[in-house]
């Protein structure tokens, strides 16, 4: 259960930000990611775009790594062939410990890997391939007997097969509960010690959070959450048509006109970006760790504020820093301020950035007037302007000087 409201803390971030010509974040189309917002179309940054890169920013600064993958069978099989394992044993292995856990639905697909995304801790592939080597023995023989069986099983009818065909049809996964492999599984692979690998949890996993269905023992309600950005303003997708030159053919001279023509889709637009972290369930999900909940905390609000979605990037260069940051730690429950969009900012001759950024002022003056301040532990602000906004506390010169607020603010909320 995630706690939000009074004795909970929270971690507002809102972000103003203007991209160029470009196109961040794309839908399966390949065309900017869009939404319907206040009657209008926006242009809009999906939170899992937004999450993975932020989450990967931590990660490399704090160097507690998680992966999320089907591919854990394959893994555990890499580091076992490095011990000195024979290939198809290893991967063998591998699959049977994702099989002794015993996880309604959870099972091998034809890729050889999960067939559904796991979220673990890095040290995790580590600790499932240490149990598989002190079940060395036991698993060799198992793979034998595996084989074995297979090899005595008679010739069927046709009819046996076509049942046995449809039924696989309807199977997923392709290796399941009920497969000889899960059945050796289960005899020589303790269940308790694969799921306790499996729930296994570092900062990034309490951070970001986990489900696996079915295994409720492996939850983990996140305490990062994090909306889809979304433009301040009406905005449309814009065609770009595009051809690329032969070099050899125009060198020769025997050819004129594109080696290649295409087209691609773009957008322009200024961002309202909004995340919540909420300080008591990461502080909760970490066993109480304050140094390491401090350090994820302080480069989560790094990560967000300069972390670039690099799609397209090499075309675009869509390298910007937002135009306005503003923090709050609440003590009651997070506010996003995404209503003072709801009504798009009009198109001007002097761009959508003053307007967006005096509509956050002005939204934020309305919620300290509605819900009253106390609520409100501490608030500033920062970015490229010199302006100072009187509702959005501080003005602090730099993005340092936000970071060691928050910091020093929380770490007096949790002594």
């Amino acid at each position: 259960m995630i706690n939000i409201g009074p004795g909970s803390l929270h971690v507002d971030l809102h972000l103003i930000q203007s991209y160029p010509y470009s196109n961040v974040n794309r839908d399966r189309q390949g065309a900017p990611k869009s939404a319907r917002y206040g009657g209008v179309m926006r242009a809009r940054t999906s939170s899992q775009n937004g999450k993975r890169h932020t989450r990967r920013a931590v990660e490399k600064a704090t160097g507690i790594r998680a992966v999320r993958t089907r591919g854990v069978p394959q893994e555990v099989a890499e580091r076992l062939t490095a011990r000195g394992w024979q290939p198809e044993l290893a991967l063998a292995a591998g699959q049977m410990l994702i099989l002794a856990a015993g996880v309604k639905g959870l099972g091998i697909a034809d890729s050889q890997g999960t067939n559904a995304l796991l979220f673990l801790p890095e040290s995790a592939l580590d600790e499932l391939a240490d149990l598989a080597d002190t079940h060395h023995g036991d698993i060799t023989q198992a793979v034998f007997d595996i084989e074995a069986e297979a090899a005595k099983k008679t010739t069927r009818t046709k009819a046996d097969a076509d049942l046995d065909a449809a039924a696989d049809a309807e199977e997923e996964p392709a290796v399941g509960e009920g497969s000889l492999l899960a059945k050796y599984a289960a005899k020589i692979v303790p269940k308790a010690a694969v799921l306790t690998i499996l729930q296994s949890k570092n900062a990034s996993v309490a951070a970001f959070g986990r489900m696996l269905a079915n295994e409720a023992g492996s939850t983990v309600d996140g305490a990062v959450q994090m909306a889809h950005g979304l433009s301040t303003h009406a905005a449309s997708t814009q065609l770009d048509y595009f051809t690329a030159v032969d070099d050899v053919l125009e060198e020769a001279g025997t050819e004129r006109g594109a080696g290649h023509m295409g087209d691609q889709r773009y957008t322009s637009a200024t961002f309202y970006r909004y995340t919540s972290v909420n300080v008591t369930e990461l502080l909760g999900n970490l066993d109480a760790d304050t140094d390491t909940a401090q350090a994820v905390l302080a480069e989560f609000v790094r990560a967000f504020v300069t972390t670039v979605l690099p799609a397209k990037a090499s075309g675009t260069a869509p390298f910007t820093v937002p135009h306005l940051t503003y923090v709050a730690v609440r003590s009651d429950r997070p506010v996003s301020l995404v209503g003072a969009y709801e009504t798009p900012v009009p198109d001007s001759t002097e761009g959508y950035l003053p307007r967006s950024l005096h509509r956050l002022n002005d939204h934020a003056r309305a919620h300290h007037r509605f819900l009253g301040t106390g609520g409100l532990v501490t608030h500033a602000h920062s970015g490229l302007t010199d302006e100072a906004f009187d509702a959005l506390g501080d003005r602090l010169d730099g993005l340092d000087d936000l970071i060691a607020r928050i910091s020093d603010t929380v770490a007096k909320e949790l002594s």
